[in-house]
């Protein structure tokens, strides 16, 4: 299995799409699970000549099927499991929260899980984007037509009130009560509504893919790493851990694989 991330060039495009995620497998006796950890972000799935199909809460199989698919995760809170086997080919385009609905013009972020996204829900402009997405090999190459067919069919309509809840530098509901101006009621209602989770849940998360980062870029030790993320102490850091993966931070140090310390898999 080849796996590729390329960062968007356009500078509209990055304040929206935090990378392609390029996965290509011509091995037809490959069968692995590949084991995706929560994040706060979320991706747009495109594949050719397979479907994801959800076969329980957190578990998926990619199965193959001819023509074009689609599919959409939102933001999860317990580790998801994709079955892959045989020849495969997909696009993980990974979305800031709320980044999809500014770019398609489309409710869809407080989603967990929806399968042929494009086809049910996008404007029919957005159905032509698998022939861009998959007429080239070089996943570069893929990846500037992406963002040239993005921008293309760009709306000229803007969301507003469009908030970048991941450059938020804080750890507690109560900053973000005094960072936005708002109610902890108005807080939660606008993550509840927006992102289906808690503001509390949300920060969570994002504290925990800091301590990913953070785990994989130190080797000092826990109780230090746990102070300088913002965790109380050691035993919170290693149950938040435990909570998201169903690891301790060694464990996952030492079983789990990064790309470009963006994306995490077990396989």
């Amino acid at each position: 299995m080849n796996t590729t991330i390329v960062y968007p060039k356009n500078k509209e495009i990055r304040k929206y799409i935090k990378y392609f995620l390029f996965i290509k497998n011509n091995d037809t006796n490959y069968c692995k699970n590949h084991i995706s950890y929560p994040n706060t972000n979320h991706c747009l799935g495109l594949l050719k000549n397979s479907r994801l199909i959800e076969e329980s809460d957190c578990n998926f199989q990619v199965s193959n099927k001819e023509g074009y698919h689609s599919y959409l995760t939102g933001i999860y809170t317990k580790p998801i499991s994709f079955s892959y086997s045989g020849i495969f080919d997909e696009i993980c385009i990974d979305f800031e929260p709320l980044g999809l609905e500014y770019l398609a013009n489309c409710e869809v972020s407080n989603l967990r899980f929806f399968n042929s996204v494009i086809e049910n829900l996008f404007s029919k402009a957005w159905h032509d984007i698998y022939n861009v997405a998959f007429m080239v090999d070089n996943p570069f190459v893929r990846a500037n037509m992406l963002e040239e067919f993005i921008l293309k069919n760009l709306k000229q309509k803007h969301y507003n009130n469009f908030i970048p809840f991941n450059e938020f530098n804080v750890s507690r509901v109560d900053e973000l009560q005094q960072h936005l101006n708002l109610s902890y009621r108005s807080i939660h209602r606008l993550y509840s509504n927006s992102l289906g989770i808690s503001p509390k849940e949300f920060l969570q998360i994002s504290k925990f893919r800091k301590g990913i980062r953070a785990l994989n870029d130190n080797d000092s030790n826990h109780s230090q790493l746990a102070f300088k993320i913002g965790y109380v102490d050691q035993s919170h850091f290693i149950r938040d851990f435990k909570n998201y993966t169903n690891l301790t931070p060694k464990q996952f140090k030492r079983k789990v694989s990064s790309i470009n310390n963006d994306v995490w898999l077990n396989t």
